[in-house]
């Protein structure tokens, strides 16, 4: 087991530097970021030279990248010019909400999709199976923004139910949270009902049933609790899917997370902001994959010692 997490931890550095080295590498690949952050049209040579030097651009890109990733170790992220703030408060600032959003959209999905695709499975070619498949479809060819937009006028705009934009409450998260979950439940169901179509058949579930247990204990105690073996990566997934997806959601809805921010720095070419938060969210996504891999070896012993 430690030699197991100790690999997985070497390989989930080597992906965090990989990281490092493509954000810094495409930012510069867009254009001169000081042209960036100033309009070049109303900007003198001199002002321009000034904003290099002050960055540091004039250096060679290969002692850029050294310091960059010197200030990245000691968590000096730099200095926001839309937010005229440090990168780093910004970030904190904002991570509680996409966080917040991103669990309740989840924590959605899986209420919806669990039950659905264990009950599909269970009884494949019944109307129930048939429903499954129907949700799992439409979960995936539905475009987020688009509900969102539908949610908004829906029970915003003619039922004045639930506020459309800002996160002011719980209440404010709930339009942003279902329109987000589509996705995640479309994938969830449809991996379910073929964990469970795979399942059904073993020996042990043939032992259970001649044992006299009722469809009801088999589904829970037996089949979902094995199938969850194969969910517990793909959660880790989606949950990364919707932390990136809560871009588009928090745009539509005002919400001031980390995708609304990233929005907000690529509008107001704040390239400092960019590089970070791209950074951030590429580092968020190697520690769940991390935290999914050492769940999934705690849960299947196979895996750990293959």
């Amino acid at each position: 087991m430690q030699y197991y997490l100790l690999r997985r931890l070497a390989q989930s550095l080597l992906l965090l530097f990989g990281a490092l080295v493509l954000v810094f590498w495409m930012v510069r690949l867009t254009g001169d970021p000081a042209a960036l952050l100033i309009a070049r049209d109303f900007a003198s040579p001199e002002q321009l030279q000034e904003m290099r030097a002050a960055l540091g651009l004039n250096d060679p890109l290969p002692v850029q990248f050294i310091r960059y990733a010197g200030d990245v170790l000691r968590g000096d992220l730099g200095y926001s010019l839309r937010f005229r703030q440090p990168v780093r408060d910004v970030i904190f600032a904002a991570l509680p909400i996409t966080l917040s959003l991103s669990t309740l959209a989840m924590a959605i999905a899986l209420t919806v999709a669990i039950p659905l695709g264990v009950i599909g499975g269970v009884s494949p070619g019944s109307w129930r199976d048939s429903l499954a498949r129907l949700v799992g479809l439409l979960g995936q060819a539905t475009p987020t923004f688009w509900l969102a937009l539908i949610l908004i006028w829906v029970f915003a705009v003619n039922l004045r139910w639930l506020p459309s934009f800002g996160a002011d409450g719980p209440r404010s998260f709930v339009l942003p949270a279902l329109a987000l979950s589509i996705g995640a439940v479309g994938q969830l169901v449809r991996l379910t009902r073929s964990a469970v179509l795979e399942i059904r058949n073993e020996d042990y579930i043939r032992t259970a049933r001649s044992k006299g247990l009722s469809p009801f204990m088999i589904g829970v105690h037996h089949i979902a609790r094995n199938a969850s073996i194969t969910l517990v990566s793909v959660v880790g997934i989606q949950f990364t899917y919707l932390m990136a997806g809560s871009i588009y959601i928090e745009s539509i809805f005002a919400i001031p997370g980390i995708g609304w921010m990233l929005n907000e720095a690529i509008r107001n070419r704040d390239f400092v902001l960019v590089q970070s938060l791209t950074l951030f969210i590429a580092t968020f996504a190697v520690l769940i994959h991390l935290a999914t891999d050492v769940i999934y070896s705690m849960l299947d012993p196979r895996i750990r010692h293959r």
